[in-house]
């Protein structure tokens, strides 16, 4: 077979691996000695041309530089082309399947890791007011309504969801920092956004898990309070 106009035996044939994340295939890739590749492959290869052309009229632009590149390589119209057309796009379309897929699995990890923690959150809280029932039941026998103490329990849970999603985004920047001080071709940037959108998952996650066990807290009645022991 050729690859690229060299010659190459085929040897064998592997197994079916399958796909990586929906993108690139194992089963369309070929293994050669390296240093059959040095000589009759990298050898040839000249480097990359970039070109930036108007999306709108793609077809013609394509057929341009086809035209020049043959032109430049001195290739004769039987000849087949030894160069190839790369554009942008097909490069993006096999990298989002990639890009979506860690973001998906991203996401349900994610999602799974704020579940566990709503669960925990919400243990601590009706910990909390199982041990605090009766002073509960003395600041309702002195007047306190019903929505302080929720508001005083649930002020509690997004305290502590606060405080577990900036210790989250100091690991994550000092991981980042150590990244860019090991790598610094592959750039990682903290956006305000981001940060935002992190504390504001916390309060959420701080509200929705405590809110039962401050109501539970808010509906204590002050006699059966102050007798709990």
């Amino acid at each position: 077979m050729l690859v690229r106009g060299a010659p190459f035996r085929v040897v064998g044939i592997a197994e079916r691996q399958g796909s990586f994340l929906g993108a690139f295939s194992w089963d369309s890739s070929l293994i050669i000695p390296i240093r059959a590749y040095r000589h009759n492959i990298s050898g040839r290869d000249e480097g990359e041309v970039r070109v930036q052309y108007d999306v709108t009229r793609g077809d013609q632009a394509r057929d341009e530089l086809r035209g020049l590149m043959r032109r430049i390589r001195q290739l004769a119209p039987e000849d087949r082309d030894d160069f190839e057309l790369n554009e942008s796009t097909v490069i993006r379309e096999q990298l989002d399947p990639i890009k979506n897929g860690i973001a998906t699995a991203g996401l349900v990890i994610t999602g799974l890791a704020l579940f566990v923690g709503a669960i925990g959150i919400m243990n601590i809280t009706y910990v909390s007011v199982k041990e605090r029932t009766r002073e509960i039941g003395t600041r309702k026998a002195m007047g306190a309504r019903r929505r302080t103490i929720l508001m005083q329990f649930l002020i509690e849970a997004v305290c502590i969801c606060l405080v577990g999603g900036l210790i989250g985004l100091g690991l994550t920047w000092g991981l980042a920092a150590i990244i860019v001080f090991a790598a610094p071709s592959f750039p990682i940037v903290f956006s305000p956004s981001v940060v935002l959108v992190a504390m504001g998952l916390s309060t959420l996650v701080g509200v929705t898990s405590g809110f039962l066990p401050a109501l539970s807290a808010s509906s204590l009645d002050p006699v059966e309070a102050l007798r709990y022991e």
